[in-house]
């Protein structure tokens, strides 16, 4: 559990400022809060399906992707484009920084 907490907290620190970026002006600090929620449903899903091995580590990173750009949508209110923009740079530079550490 300690694993998938400090995971968690590493995700939410590099994913939360580029969010946040990608987000109107006026809405940045709303949208962090959101991405802290969203995460939270994605985050433990894409854990225990990698560790669990329901999925390979591809296929969970596509979907999760997937599943935040439709949440930033839905909770966020992020225009479309936006919220694909916000997912893909979230998570392709966590899923890159996951080689390194």
């Amino acid at each position: 559990m300690i694993d998938w907490f400090l995971a968690f907290l590493l995700t939410c620190a590099i994913e939360l400022p580029l969010v946040a970026a990608v987000a109107p002006r006026g809405r940045r600090r709303r949208t962090a809060v959101d991405s802290i929620a969203i995460n939270l449903v994605t985050h433990p899903l894409a854990w225990l399906a990698v560790t669990g091995g329901w999925l390979p580590w591809g296929g969970t990173e596509i979907l999760v992707t997937l599943a935040e750009a439709t949440l930033y949508v839905a909770v966020a209110r992020l225009a479309l484009p936006r919220a694909v923009l916000a997912a893909l740079l979230a998570n392709g530079v966590t899923a890159a920084l996951s080689f390194a550490l």
